[in-house]
């Protein structure tokens, strides 16, 4: 019985200290170009995000999506302490909770050809606008590498993927 009580109280102050670090990183995005550059482009104020209800999911098998205008992030950024990580991520996922606002996304994207969607194509450069902020170009190549590895995107494809997502940098 102390060991059910002891993990619920854990619990609730994992949850608590979630929920400190999203207002925190909720207060960093709004002094991002990238995100403010997209509250712009959708004539949106930056407090917006304010009203986006953002959370950790442990059991979340991507590193985060928005859902009905619901962002979820990976737990793992929560316990990895990368504010640079999370940032990164809210900057991607607030930009697709613009565009369901806006009324641009008609739903789920078949995730075979997710990455030549228009709406997720202008999320992944709101994200790596941020990036070429606060990472070095190895970091941004790198970050892309992976990503386009994790979907299984390689050959002839792999480097013209790169080229396009590079191409604004």
């Amino acid at each position: 019985m102390k060991e059910i009580v002891a993990k619920r109280i854990q619990n609730i102050k994992r949850k608590q200290k979630m929920e400190e670090k999203i207002k925190e990183l909720k207060e960093l995005v709004k002094k991002e170009d990238a995100f403010l550059e997209k509250c712009e482009e959708y004539d949106a104020s930056p407090d917006f995000i304010d009203d986006v209800k953002i959370s950790y999911d442990d059991n979340l098998d991507v590193s985060a999506k928005t859902i009905n205008g619901e962002v979820f992030l990976n737990g793992k950024l929560f316990d990895s302490n990368d504010t640079c990580d999370n940032v990164r991520y809210i900057v991607h996922e607030i930009t697709h909770c613009l565009q369901q606002e806006a009324g641009y996304v008609d739903g789920p994207i078949d995730k075979e050809d997710y990455l030549d969607d228009p709406n997720e194509q202008e999320a992944f450069q709101a994200q790596l606008d941020f990036m070429k902020e606060h990472e070095s170009p190895e970091e941004i190549q790198k970050y892309l590498e992976n990503l386009l590895d994790h979907h299984g995107i390689k050959g002839k494809e792999h480097r013209e993927k790169i080229k396009k997502l590079t191409e604004n940098l």
